[in-house]
């Protein structure tokens, strides 16, 4: 009992020390790295951007960096990416970065399916590992409606020549020891599955873009979209205003997601429906 009453002392010294005036220890005594990207501002004198540019790609999440590293594939590489903060701030840094190859929908499969192909050769194209890793994915089932969902899903990938398993409790226990299987169904296993690292994934889709010859501007908010009425009476994009310069462009991608602020606000501006 001596030892657990001495560890509880030795906790409770910073807060009698606050009490009596005297400032406890931070904790970040011998942290090597007491900064983070997001305090590392980048300066704004070094901002530059482009005075036109065929397309300009605003938010440098995983989906920003993709638009431009498949548009450089495509040969349109006077393009631009525009991000308010560092590439990769918003929710991609913290996505588990899940690759399931199995989806409800045709249009879904086949995105993934170019996705895992790009991510095979993506280091060889760039020298940055996104961090793929094909360990494989199992959906589990609770009860008979799942398991016949997961069927469903296992005849769809068929016909995309994705390979795919339903295994009973007996067959998953084998593939995955640590799994408690007492309470499931069945499972669906799919060899082809894995995880990938986003920031990497990131930083190798600009790398090649940038290679190729589109820019990327970090720390560079939009501030306004311009737009022209169109000859039918539409509209069509003219401008997009930051605050270190106009850029003067036909298209704009809004990969900031709508779920953001800045999304919400590309959605509102001007009646310009994105």
């Amino acid at each position: 009992m001596a030892a657990p009453l001495r560890r509880l002392r030795e906790l409770l010294v910073p807060l009698n020390c606050m009490k009596d005036g005297v400032r406890a220890s931070s904790g970040m005594e011998g942290v090597p790295h007491k900064t983070t990207m997001k305090d590392q501002k980048v300066s704004s004198s070094n901002i530059r951007v482009p005075s036109e540019a065929e397309v300009v790609v605003v938010g440098g999440g995983s989906l920003g960096c993709s638009t431009l590293y498949h548009l450089a594939r495509l040969g349109i590489t006077n393009t631009v990416l525009l991000e308010a903060h560092q590439l990769t701030a918003g929710t991609t840094w913290h996505t588990a970065g899940l690759l399931w190859r199995l989806r409800p929908s045709d249009t879904e499969i086949q995105l993934i399916h170019t996705t895992r192909e790009m991510l095979i050769r993506l280091e060889q194209e760039t020298g940055v590992n996104p961090g793929w890793i094909n360990n494989g994915g199992l959906f589990i089932a609770s009860n008979k409606e799942r398991l016949n969902e997961y069927k469903r899903l296992m005849t769809i990938g068929r016909v995309h020549g994705i390979e795919s398993y339903v295994l009973d409790p007996t067959e998953t226990k084998k593939l995955y020891p640590l799994l408690n299987v007492e309470d499931i169904t069945g499972t669906l296993y799919c060899p082809g599955d894995g995880t990938m690292d986003p920031a990497g994934l990131c930083s190798a889709l600009t790398r090649w873009a940038r290679h190729a010859g589109a820019t990327v501007v970090e720390q560079c908010p939009v501030s306004d979209i311009r737009t022209v009425e169109t000859t039918l009476g539409g509209r069509k994009v003219k401008e997009v205003h930051t605050p270190y310069g106009v850029i003067k462009t036909d298209a704009v991608v809004n990969a900031t997601g709508k779920s953001t602020l800045q999304g919400q606000e590309f959605i509102d501006v001007q009646g310009f429906e994105v």
